[in-house]
């Protein structure tokens, strides 16, 4: 039994998530990535106001889950433009899962994925879709583990830097 709370982001937790999602963010990344395009990406991608604009705009939802008032993880999902390989009904897409390290391995990730689909029925989706960069070994076992399975691939840019990901799609009803 995991006694974490996980509720909806709001505007005044912008400060809070622009820190956390940097830090996730380096955290899974930052080793792999040349230091200048890293810090580059995270200034325009998990700064203050791109976390304030996201967390107002109803195209987004945001869930963070929480232990004793700090943050630890959460997810992001969007409405908006799909690639042509996602076939599924309905998609919205889940633009970001991260977790602190410190918490990998202990069930969190499971219990925010549950949200994170109720999340996306609620909010009327049938797919849900993904972009996973190719070299993240653990988070695309997860997601398979999880029932998604890889049908594209797009670029993911990390400043001037193009990687590939993989598109992963998972349907969540029998029209999705």
């Amino acid at each position: 039994m995991h006694s974490e709370n996980i509720r909806a982001g709001r505007p005044e937790d912008a400060t809070g998530l622009a820190e956390f999602a940097r830090h996730a963010f380096d955290q899974a990344f930052g080793a792999l990535n040349d230091p200048a395009q890293l810090q580059a990406y995270l200034a325009t991608s998990f700064g203050l106001q791109q976390q304030t604009h996201e967390l107002r705009d109803p195209a987004w939802s945001t869930r963070l889950v929480e232990r004793d008032g700090e943050l630890i993880a959460y997810a992001q999902l969007r409405t908006g433009d799909t690639p042509a390989c996602i076939a599924g009904t309905a998609p919205l897409e889940l633009v970001r899962f991260y977790l602190d390290a410190s918490w990998h391995g202990k069930g969190i990730a499971d219990v925010l994925m549950d949200d994170v689909m109720d999340t996306a029925r609620a909010r009327g989706a049938r797919t849900i879709w993904l972009g996973v960069w190719q070299v993240n070994a653990r988070a695309i076992a997860f997601y398979k583990r999880r029932g998604f399975r890889v049908v594209g691939q797009k670029t993911f840019q990390i400043a001037a830097d193009a990687q590939t990901d993989w598109v992963m799609a998972l349907p969540l009803g029998p029209d999705g």
